[in-house]
């Protein structure tokens, strides 16, 4: 093995072998390339079921173990759960582990002499799993024994040994590509979570066509409104073809004038509104078309609803209007009536809606929200708030903290920054901010704060906290309807017009108004806080 040919590189740079340093329970593979041997071996077999060890990747201190698992045919029941796979590594030293073991990295935090036998991921299907398994440390010299077990597939206790010496010595072929650098996780670098190789390769070239392919894209001469896409609700030629299939104008289901007016093109609307046996129908949800028109800004499809007779200024959620709701949109000068509409927004709500505005324009539109929590606190300094939350801060001058290099840490570090009337805080990582447990402690005593989290998954939720107690839990960012606070209408939940609306900015503005704070500096949010603080490990914060 060590006269082995790595490869010819281009460069003069070398790959040098690597020194061992101890436990490592992941592969070291940002840097790293082991040595690959194959080997094919069953070690283990039942009725339907043959299990294959087909190759080792040897690390400078640990083992990655490659399986595959054959089965003769697809079972309902897969044989997870407590007598599903399981596997053992006996050392020559004495030492076992399994992978039904407590995981003891993540348990104490820290490297343990005990090694541990961890189960990757790897590749599933009816027939065939593809398994990768890591042995935290490297065998010792002497026999390596690997025993399989599955009793849901009638897999019996198999014992196959191997010989841990040659793996060992096999060790000294892995490589490091950069001797010179530290470990990434001592480096002050962004962008741990990447997308794959699809980020650097090159990309094909897209072909795009000259002249729409209506065939492809929109079928023409269905009796309905299914599978109209964007494409189709711009295009009265495909408007037309599926009325004179048969497709229902007044569908209830399709709504077929109400997607127009929010995402098609005037001429479809001015198609649709001639045949429709009433242009003020209202949907599921109590609005017309016209409504959908001003809450997408789409300023000319609602031109040619008010021509052809649309009611502008019957209430249609609560006391909300198509007109009232235009009248704070850029649409306003489409709503001619002087009269109909000084009587329709108080000199109050024109003011909130002015104060709404300016405070998302405050945050901004490329704020980058995936994933962090924040708290606006009114009636609270930076100071009593770190001391509520019961937190060290990190000391003046000590090295800037980056939580995207520390992602396990980041639920325990909260950035704190003074404003007017209170602070915020933020954790750029993690949810902790708007759970319960953090916001009532941050206000017991007194205080107002409302937390919210930007989930990755989907959804913004919010949390309201005053004096110790929760008052309210919500998603926000969501059409209103009659049952909302006033403050969704306010911060403009409800437009969707891209020239206007901005987006997560808007949600923050609603959150850092019902905290009853304003904020003329995005730094809070969107930049680096006055003091990082750090919770004490066993703090209760930690287990919300």
């Amino acid at each position: 093995m060590a006269g082995a040919i790595i490869g010819r590189m281009t460069s003069s740079r070398l790959l040098t072998a690597y020194q061992s340093a101890g436990d490592q329970p992941f592969p070291p593979e940002w840097w790293f390339v082991p040595a690959r041997l194959p080997h094919k071996t069953v070690v283990g077999t039942g009725p339907d079921t043959t299990i294959l060890l087909t190759g080792w990747e040897v690390w400078p201190d640990s083992l990655s173990i490659r399986l595959s698992v054959f089965r003769r045919q697809a079972h309902e029941s897969r044989g997870g759960g407590p007598d599903g796979l399981r596997f053992t590594v006996l050392l020559a030293d004495g030492h076992r582990a399994g992978t039904l073991d407590p995981d003891q990295w993540s348990t104490s935090g820290h490297e343990t002499a005990q090694p541990s036998l961890r189960l990757l991921g790897g590749t599933g299907g009816l027939f065939h799993y593809g398994i990768k398994l890591h042995l935290s440390q490297l065998p010792p010299e002497g026999p390596l024994t690997l025993i399989t077990e599955w009793p849901a597939q009638a897999v019996p206790e198999t014992l196959t040994e191997f010989d841990g010496t040659a793996l060992r010595v096999a060790a000294e072929e892995a490589v490091e590509v950069w001797p010179d650098l530290p470990p990434p996780y001592e480096q002050q670098n962004r962008g741990w979570m990447t997308m794959g190789p699809s980020e650097i390769m090159a990309q094909p070239q897209h072909v795009f066509f000259s002249e729409p392919q209506h065939p492809q894209s929109v079928q023409r001469d269905r009796p309905d409104w299914d599978y109209m896409g964007s494409e189709g609700w711009k295009d009265p030629e495909v408007v037309r073809a599926r009325l004179a299939a048969g497709a229902d104008p007044d569908d209830p289901d399709a709504r077929p004038l109400h997607r127009a007016a929010a995402v098609g093109s005037p001429e479809v609307v001015r198609e649709l509104e001639r045949v429709v046996t009433n242009v003020d129908r209202t949907d599921d949800e109590g609005v017309t078309a016209l409504w959908e028109a001003v809450c997408h800004g789409a300023e000319e499809n609602a031109a040619v609803l008010l021509a052809a007779g649309a009611d502008a200024w019957t209430a249609r959620i609560g006391r909300w209007s198509p007109g009232r709701l235009a009248l704070t949109t850029r649409l306003a000068p489409l709503f001619g009536d002087a009269v109909m509409a000084s009587s329709q927004l108080t000199d109050a709500e024109l003011a909130a809606f002015r104060a709404a505005d300016a405070q998302a324009a405050v945050f901004g539109e490329g704020l980058n929200t995936e994933g962090i929590s924040v708290a606006f606190v009114s009636g609270v300094d930076a100071t009593e708030a770190i001391r509520r939350l019961e937190a060290d801060p990190y000391p003046t001058g000590s090295e800037e903290y980056d939580p995207f290099d520390d992602w396990d840490h980041s639920s325990r570090v909260v950035g704190v920054t003074a404003v007017p009337g209170g602070c915020v805080l933020l954790q750029p990582t993690f949810y902790g901010l708007s759970t319960d447990s953090c916001l009532t402690a941050v206000t017991t005593g007194g205080g107002r704060a409302y937390g919210v989290y930007f989930n990755p998954k989907g959804g913004t939720f919010g949390t309201l906290a005053t004096d110790g107690q929760v008052r309210r839990r919500e998603e926000i960012g969501l059409p209103p309807d009659e049952q909302s606070p006033e403050g969704f209408w306010t911060h403009r939940f409800w437009l969707w017009d891209a020239e206007e609306r901005l987006w997560n900015a808007s949600k923050l503005a609603y959150a850092c108004d019902q905290a009853g704070l304003a904020i003329s500096d995005s730094r809070a949010v969107n930049g680096s806080p006055d003091v990082w603080a750090e919770l004490h490990e066993d703090s209760v914060l930690l287990t919300d």
